[in-house]
Protein backbone atom coordinates (compact mmCIF):
# COMPACT_ATOMS: atom_id res chain seq x y z
CA UNK A 1 0.00 0.00 0.00
CA UNK A 2 1.24 3.63 -1.19
CA UNK A 3 -0.36 5.47 2.35
CA UNK A 4 2.48 5.48 5.10
CA UNK A 5 1.76 4.52 9.01
CA UNK A 6 0.93 6.94 11.21
CA UNK A 7 0.88 6.24 15.29
CA UNK A 8 -2.37 5.16 16.79
CA UNK A 9 -2.65 7.92 19.73
CA UNK A 10 -2.35 10.74 16.34
CA UNK A 11 -5.97 10.10 15.48
CA UNK A 12 -8.68 11.85 17.10
CA UNK A 13 -10.95 8.49 17.12
CA UNK A 14 -10.81 5.07 18.06
CA UNK A 15 -8.76 2.87 15.72
CA UNK A 16 -9.94 -0.63 15.24
CA UNK A 17 -6.46 -2.21 15.71
CA UNK A 18 -5.96 -4.54 18.30
CA UNK A 19 -9.51 -4.03 19.34
CA UNK A 20 -11.12 -5.18 17.01
CA UNK A 21 -12.99 -8.06 18.92
CA UNK A 22 -14.63 -5.68 21.44
CA UNK A 23 -15.85 -2.95 18.84
CA UNK A 24 -17.45 -6.21 17.27
CA UNK A 25 -19.46 -6.69 20.34
CA UNK A 26 -20.42 -3.28 21.12
CA UNK A 27 -21.98 -2.95 17.89
CA UNK A 28 -19.43 -0.27 16.95
CA UNK A 29 -17.49 -2.48 13.75
CA UNK A 30 -19.12 -4.69 11.28
CA UNK A 31 -16.37 -6.49 10.13
CA UNK A 32 -13.10 -7.34 10.93
CA UNK A 33 -10.03 -8.93 8.87
CA UNK A 34 -6.80 -10.57 9.84
CA UNK A 35 -4.07 -11.81 7.68
CA UNK A 36 -1.52 -14.68 8.54
CA UNK A 37 1.52 -15.58 6.36
CA UNK A 38 2.19 -19.11 6.12
CA UNK A 39 5.68 -19.07 8.38
CA UNK A 40 6.88 -21.44 10.70
CA UNK A 41 6.18 -19.98 14.42
CA UNK A 42 3.51 -18.04 13.64
CA UNK A 43 0.56 -19.56 14.03
CA UNK A 44 -3.99 -17.95 14.13
CA UNK A 45 -3.64 -16.37 17.39
CA UNK A 46 -0.62 -14.38 16.52
CA UNK A 47 -2.62 -12.66 13.70
CA UNK A 48 -6.10 -12.40 15.63
CA UNK A 49 -3.48 -10.45 18.53
CA UNK A 50 -4.81 -12.94 20.96
CA UNK A 51 -8.63 -11.83 20.68
CA UNK A 52 -11.20 -14.90 21.45
CA UNK A 53 -13.10 -14.73 18.78
CA UNK A 54 -14.06 -18.60 18.88
CA UNK A 55 -16.24 -18.29 21.48
CA UNK A 56 -18.72 -15.67 19.58
CA UNK A 57 -18.39 -17.93 16.51
CA UNK A 58 -19.40 -21.07 18.43
CA UNK A 59 -22.16 -18.90 19.98
CA UNK A 60 -23.43 -17.52 16.59
CA UNK A 61 -22.80 -13.92 17.48
CA UNK A 62 -20.68 -13.89 14.72
CA UNK A 63 -19.38 -15.55 11.60
CA UNK A 64 -15.55 -16.51 10.61
CA UNK A 65 -14.66 -17.03 7.20
CA UNK A 66 -11.22 -18.35 6.31
CA UNK A 67 -9.72 -18.04 2.65
CA UNK A 68 -6.07 -18.54 1.49
CA UNK A 69 -4.72 -15.93 -1.17
CA UNK A 70 -1.40 -16.34 -3.16
CA UNK A 71 0.86 -13.79 -3.91
CA UNK A 72 1.26 -12.94 -7.47
CA UNK A 73 4.77 -13.66 -7.35
CA UNK A 74 3.61 -17.26 -6.40
CA UNK A 75 5.56 -16.96 -3.03
CA UNK A 76 3.67 -16.89 -0.46
CA UNK A 77 0.91 -18.06 0.62
CA UNK A 78 -1.42 -15.83 3.30
CA UNK A 79 -4.45 -16.79 5.13
CA UNK A 80 -7.10 -14.50 5.72
CA UNK A 81 -9.62 -14.53 8.50
CA UNK A 82 -12.86 -12.76 8.41
CA UNK A 83 -15.36 -11.83 10.71
CA UNK A 84 -18.62 -10.59 10.29
CA UNK A 85 -21.54 -10.03 12.71
CA UNK A 86 -24.84 -11.64 11.38
CA UNK A 87 -25.53 -9.40 7.90
CA UNK A 88 -22.65 -8.16 6.92
CA UNK A 89 -21.28 -11.17 5.55
CA UNK A 90 -21.66 -9.53 2.27
CA UNK A 91 -18.56 -7.99 3.39
CA UNK A 92 -16.05 -10.89 2.80
CA UNK A 93 -16.81 -11.25 -0.94
CA UNK A 94 -16.00 -7.66 -1.21
CA UNK A 95 -12.86 -7.35 0.80
CA UNK A 96 -11.52 -10.54 -1.08
CA UNK A 97 -12.22 -8.02 -4.48
CA UNK A 98 -9.86 -5.34 -2.88
CA UNK A 99 -7.38 -8.25 -2.04
CA UNK A 100 -6.70 -9.22 -5.64
CA UNK A 101 -6.39 -5.76 -6.64
CA UNK A 102 -3.86 -5.47 -3.94
CA UNK A 103 -2.20 -8.82 -5.04
CA UNK A 104 -1.91 -8.19 -8.09
CA UNK A 105 -0.02 -4.50 -7.40
CA UNK A 106 -2.65 -2.05 -8.04
CA UNK A 107 -3.54 0.01 -4.66
CA UNK A 108 -4.83 3.43 -4.78
CA UNK A 109 -6.82 5.96 -2.05
CA UNK A 110 -9.93 5.05 -3.10
CA UNK A 111 -9.36 1.61 -2.74
CA UNK A 112 -8.07 2.71 0.68
CA UNK A 113 -11.39 4.51 1.33
CA UNK A 114 -13.16 1.37 0.10
CA UNK A 115 -11.23 -0.44 2.29
CA UNK A 116 -12.16 1.87 5.46
CA UNK A 117 -15.36 1.32 4.81
CA UNK A 118 -15.43 -2.36 4.74
CA UNK A 119 -13.83 -2.18 8.30
CA UNK A 120 -16.39 0.13 9.42
CA UNK A 121 -14.93 3.53 9.31
CA UNK A 122 -17.76 6.43 9.06
CA UNK A 123 -16.97 8.60 6.17
CA UNK A 124 -15.15 11.23 8.09
CA UNK A 125 -12.77 9.00 9.65
CA UNK A 126 -11.56 7.66 6.11
CA UNK A 127 -11.33 11.68 5.55
CA UNK A 128 -9.14 12.05 8.75
CA UNK A 129 -7.31 9.01 7.44
CA UNK A 130 -6.51 9.49 4.03
CA UNK A 131 -5.96 13.21 4.61
CA UNK A 132 -2.70 11.95 6.69
CA UNK A 133 -1.94 9.17 4.50
CA UNK A 134 -1.70 10.95 1.04
CA UNK A 135 -1.04 14.97 1.78
CA UNK A 136 -0.82 15.89 -1.92
CA UNK A 137 -4.74 15.06 -1.94
CA UNK A 138 -7.10 12.62 -3.08
CA UNK A 139 -10.42 12.13 -4.39
CA UNK A 140 -13.17 9.81 -3.75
Amino acid sequence: MEAQTHRMADYPYPLHTNRELEMMLAGAKPFAVFAHERVEGFDKCDALAGQGFETHVARGTMSEHVRTVRHATGEAEIDYYFYALPGEEWRVEAYLMLLELLHRGAWCRQLEWLEGRLLGYTDEQNEYHLARAYPDGWRR
